[in-house]
């Protein structure tokens, strides 16, 4: 397995510091992190990512479409 390292550098006027995380650790803390949180903590952060997606690449329009679509969908649903 290779293991690919991030490179933390932190520069201060009196202090240099050099911390090296390897890729694998670095995972295995992220898996960790979201393992503790709820789901609500999980599908706010997806709903964060999503919001910030659709301003990043400016897709307001097709977001608006698609969610008019799921609400003619779920009436649909509702009738039945």
């Amino acid at each position: 397995m290779f293991l690919i390292y991030s490179l933390f550098i932190h520069h201060s006027p009196m202090l240099h510091t050099i911390k090296i995380i390897s890729r694998v650790q670095e995972e295995e803390d992220t898996v960790n992190f979201w393992k503790v949180k709820s789901f609500e903590e999980k599908l706010e952060a997806v709903q964060t990512l999503r919001e910030q997606f659709i301003d990043l690449f400016n897709k307001h329009k097709e977001y608006n479409a698609s969610r008019e679509g799921l609400r003619r969908f779920y009436k649909v649903l509702q009738r039945q």
